[in-house]
C-alpha cells in the first residue's frame, strides 16, 4: 500500500499547477483609446487564437491565477497561427494592473506562460 500511496504524490503535484487567465482587449488606436475591437480571456497552457485584425495598441491583465515563486507571467503575442518562435512579435509581462502596451501588428495567435 505505501508504494501506491508514494506512487500518486508526483501526480498530485503535477495537477497542483496553476491556471493563469488574462484580460486582453486589442486596439484599432494607440494609447488603449475605446471601444475595443477584440477581446478575450487568454488561458496559460494553451495557444489561443487572435481575430487577425490590426491593432496599434492593446491592454492586458491577470484575471487570476500566478506563477510559481522566480517567474513571472508573460502574454505573447504571434503573427502567425500556432504560437511557434518563427512568428513570435513581443513578449509582454503582466501583472493584476490593466496595462496598456503601443504595438503595430495584426496577430493570429497568443498565449500566456511563466517565465
Amino acid at each position: 500500500m505505501q508504494f501506491k500511496l508514494l506512487a500518486l504524490i508526483p501526480a498530485l503535484v503535477a495537477t497542483a499547477t496553476a491556471t493563469i487567465e488574462v484580460a486582453f482587449s486589442g486596439y484599432y488606436v494607440a494609447d488603449c483609446v475605446s471601444p475595443s475591437i477584440e477581446a478575450a480571456n487568454v488561458i496559460s497552457g494553451a495557444c489561443g487564437p487572435n481575430n487577425g485584425l490590426p491593432l496599434k495598441s492593446f491592454s492586458a491583465s491577470i484575471e487570476s491565477g500566478s506563477c510559481d515563486d522566480g517567474t513571472s507571467p508573460v502574454l505573447k503575442m504571434y503573427t502567425a497561427s500556432g504560437c511557434t518562435d518563427a512568428s513570435l512579435y513581443g513578449s509582454y509581462e503582466i501583472t493584476s494592473t490593466t496595462q496598456c502596451f503601443e504595438i503595430d501588428a495584426t496577430f493570429l495567435s497568443n498565449e500566456v506562460v511563466c517565465e
